[in-house]
């Protein structure tokens, strides 16, 4: 579980020239693409099923 700066943080230590943007990871998770859940104003999602729906596209 992370929150959506860190699992882009990770995907950007990956892959320096990622498209992926904070706003691409916010868009899957309003469309109930990727598995997450709030707490306050932070979102909380699952990198397994991130990753999953990046490798699928």
């Amino acid at each position: 579980m992370r929150t959506i700066n860190e699992a882009l943080a990770l995907i950007r230590k990956q892959d320096p020239d990622t498209a992926v943007t904070y706003n691409f990871i916010r868009k899957l998770l309003d469309g109930d693409r990727v598995r997450h859940f709030c707490f306050g104003s932070r979102y909380i999602l699952n990198f397994d099923d991130l990753l999953n729906e990046l490798n699928m596209n």
